[in-house]
This record gives C-alpha cells, sequence and structure tokens, in this order.
C-alpha cells in the first residue's frame, strides 16, 4: 500500500499543472489515498491536504463559480460546485482519520 499511496503523491504533483482535469484529477487521487490511509497515514493524509489547498484555493473551479454566481441570479450554482469540490477532499480525510484512528496494531 506504500506504492500506492506514493503514486497518489506523485499523481498529485502532476495534477498542479494539468489545466481543467487537474480538479478531477485530485478527486481521483483522494479517493487513492483513501484506499491506502489505513496502512500509510502520513503519506496518505498529505495527499488529501495537498489536494484540498490546491482545490479550496488554487483550482479554476473559484472562477468558473464565480462567473456562474455573476451570470446567474441564484447564488447556489457556484456555491454547489465548489462546495462539492471542497467538501469531496473534507469527507475522504474524515474518512480517512476514522480509519487510521481505529487500525488495529500488529503484533511482532
Amino acid at each position: 500500500m506504500k506504492a500506492l499511496a506514493i503514486t497518489a503523491l506523485v499523481i498529485t504533483g502532476i495534477s498542479f499543472i494539468i489545466p481543467v482535469f487537474g480538479v478531477f484529477i485530485s478527486l481521483f487521487t483522494s479517493v487513492l489515498a483513501l484506499i491506502s490511509f489505513r496502512w500509510e497515514a502520513t503519506l496518505s493524509g498529505i495527499t488529501v491536504g495537498i489536494n484540498l489547498v490546491k482545490t479550496a484555493f488554487l483550482s479554476p473551479s473559484l472562477v468558473v463559480s464565480a462567473a456562474l454566481v455573476a451570470e446567474d441570479q441564484t447564488a447556489e450554482a457556484g456555491q454547489s460546485l465548489y462546495g462539492f469540490y471542497v467538501g469531496w477532499h473534507v469527507v475522504i480525510l474524515v474518512i480517512g482519520i476514522i480509519l487510521a484512528v481505529t487500525k488495529k496494531k500488529e503484533v511482532l
């Protein structure tokens, strides 16, 4: 599972330079990190944290949300898009923390 966590972290780093599909790659790498969270909590937590910060502050979804709110009279359109992207990472991070805490200790 260490290889899966490292792969998710590397793909997350690559998703910073991909303009449009970087957000979707971040969603995918967060799922990969969730799968490996029980065994490699540190690397997986870093991956999801980077994805969360990237999506919340560095992604073009903020621009799209602002454009939707400015164009449409209802503010729900932009907030739901942004809320889904950020909420996805927050939920995965919470589930991952629960998985890491409930991990059974290995007896040597």
